[in-house]
């Protein structure tokens, strides 16, 4: 028999790793990356959809805290969208959530355009921008600006945007609706089919022949005005009144809660 060297590795130990029978507990695997949710949400309820769009870049600036600017959002609208139309029935109405995000008719007409590629229609938009709130309603679209119940002092002293009056010059075709806390002027129409709801005054300098809720946070003390006044119905705090006739008396009139309920009269210049 022939000296073998035990330093020498056998052909099968050659071929073989050397591999300890606890390696397989001591190999890492990568670990998933977390999934990156996009900017923009869409979200179904029923049969109406909605877009939310994430935090405004702050006033001055054109990105927001996470380094998002507008064209960030318009190519994730655009990423969002391709190849979901399938998901909605064609010409489903859409909600948009747009923050406080200041946005002009042009980036508006821009959305709708992008929405109705796949058959969504852009319909409300709930924002905290009276400038972005003005050019919806410009494009005959329905706004929304929260109404909340606030303290009589902070109402007279606040210098919030959304406190202050909103003013807009355009009629309010029907199937508008108009949400604000504060008062709305309106310098047209209001068409019947169209409505206005604010936590303040409602001043309509043209025919007021929708719907008109002033006071809707629960001030009772909120006045309707409005060159000719003809309103489907009136609304001011909790109290509610309906008007017989469709025809106006042909001069301006005020509408206020008196002893509990609300009269119309006639307004009168001197203020009184």
């Amino acid at each position: 028999m022939s000296d073998v060297d035990a330093s020498t590795p056998s052909a099968e130990e050659a071929i073989a790793p050397d591999i300890d029978s606890d390696s397989d507990a001591a190999v890492e695997t990568p670990a998933a990356e977390p999934a990156i949710a996009p900017p923009i949400q869409l979200e179904a309820e029923g049969d109406r959809w909605w877009l939310r769009l994430p935090s405004a870049p702050p006033v001055g600036q054109e990105a927001n805290a996470d380094g998002l600017t507008w064209l960030d959002l318009q190519q994730s609208l655009q990423q969002l969208l391709q190849g979901q139309e399938n998901f909605w029935d064609a010409g489903a109405e859409l909600h948009l959530f747009a923050d406080s995000w200041l946005l002009d008719g042009r980036q508006l007409e821009w959305l709708s355009q992008q929405l109705a590629r796949v058959d969504l229609k852009l319909t409300r938009i709930t924002t905290q921008r009276r400038q972005t709130a003005v050019a919806a309603v410009s494009l005959g679209l329905s706004i929304e600006q929260p109404i909340t119940q606030a303290d009589p002092w902070q109402r007279k002293t606040s210098t919030s945007p959304i406190a202050a009056p909103l003013y807009l010059k355009r009629t309010l075709r029907s199937g508008a609706e108009v949400r604000h806390n504060g008062s709305v002027i309106v310098v047209g129409d209001v068409n019947p089919g169209s409505s206005i709801v604010a936590s303040g005054d409602i001043l309509v300098w043209g025919n007021l022949r929708g719907i008109a809720h002033a006071g809707a946070a629960g001030n009772s003390d909120a006045t309707i005005f409005a060159l000719s006044l003809a309103a489907t119905q009136l609304r001011i705090g909790d109290r509610l009144a309906r008007l017989p006739s469709s025809q106006s008396a042909g001069y301006p009139e005020t509408a206020q809660v008196i002893d509990g309920q609300i009269q119309i009269r006639r307004a009168d210049p001197s203020g009184k």
